[in-house]
């Protein structure tokens, strides 16, 4: 069980990728960091606040997320993943 909730998490965190604009943002830590941090979870990184992005990514929106800054503080909430 535990091993499909992990395929069904990578599966769904590839799907989102493409959508995904982390890597635009201001903030982005670079250093090919994982993206996706609203649903995957902060950044190893240290983030110098720059400006955020995040009300403009698609699966922000269409997930309805409310918070910014995902890549400090780590996947929102609401995430089903």
């Amino acid at each position: 069980m535990n091993q499909d909730k992990n395929l069904f998490k990578k599966i769904a965190l590839a799907l989102a990728s493409p959508f995904c604009i982390c890597r635009k943002c201001p903030s982005y830590p670079g250093k090919k960091d994982p993206k996706v941090y609203c649903e995957r979870g902060k950044s190893n990184f240290t983030i110098e606040k720059r400006g955020c992005i995040c009300s403009n990514c698609p699966i922000w929106k269409i997930n309805h997320f409310t918070e910014y800054y995902y890549c400090e503080i780590g996947k929102d909430k609401k995430s089903k993943i």
